[in-house]
């Protein structure tokens, strides 16, 4: 499907973005990985960056792109970080961290891309169940709106950008087993699913693999749960 074209991800390490970069490169593509972490199996090129310094990934990744000529066709904003405690308690640095990962990584490496990808291209970004309810369990306040600006963006870059060609969406996962979402017994999560199970890390990658390929080419400005309808029985 994807050819020789290149996705650029955030988060390579997670379960998530470990299995759209596997689907895309089964698919024939090539991904680049952004981590702090060097050692990133499977990635046809890492670079090195830290997150939480936005501008500086994003001058290191046009950097690269200006020097290896590679023009993106994707990108997958996975990574993300949360600190889960009462409002009252969260640090200055716990909630600067959540916000430069989470959200202004995104917005900043997406600026940096608009003008340097392929057309068409299409983004997506990894949102959070936790935009749309918040858990007694493990709150975090910073963490959810992060998760909201995401899909915010999602919607006003898909404006932004639709006439130069440029796609921007967002996958919402729900409670993933041995996901960071999940606090305590992982059945009670399970329960409140339509039909009684988690999703994976697998069909999440799957919807976002959907959203980046040519399939959706009529698709901008969404979100796409994957939750295996948790919450919507009452």
């Amino acid at each position: 499907m994807t050819g020789g074209r290149w996705l650029v991800v955030t988060g390579a390490r997670s379960a998530i973005g470990r299995a759209v970069a596997e689907g895309w490169k089964a698919r024939g593509g090539k991904v680049l990985g952004l981590s702090r972490y060097p050692d990133l199996p499977g990635m046809d090129r890492v670079l090195t960056v830290d997150l939480t310094a936005p501008e500086a990934a994003a001058a290191a990744l046009s950097e690269v792109l200006e020097e290896t000529g590679i023009r993106p066709r994707a990108f997958l904003h996975a990574a993300g970080v949360v600190f889960a405690d009462d409002a009252r308690h969260t640090t200055v640095d716990e909630r600067r961290r959540m916000l430069a990962v989470n959200l202004e990584a995104g917005f900043t490496l997406m600026a940096g891309l608009a003008g340097r990808v392929a057309r068409p291209a299409s983004f997506v970004l990894v949102s959070s169940v936790d935009v749309g309810r918040a858990p007694r369990a493990g709150p975090s306040a910073v963490y959810g709106a992060a998760k909201a600006g995401l899909e915010a963006l999602a919607r006003h870059l898909a404006v932004e950008w639709g006439a130069e060609g440029i796609r921007v969406n967002a996958v919402r996962p729900g409670p993933m087993a041995g996901g960071m979402g999940i606090f305590g017994d992982a059945s009670a999560y399970a329960a409140r699913t339509a039909d009684h199970s988690l999703p994976t890390a697998e069909e999440v990658a799957a919807a976002a693999l959907f959203l980046l390929g040519p399939e959706a080419s009529g698709i901008t400005g969404q979100v796409l749960a994957v939750d295996h309808g948790f919450g919507l029985e009452y």
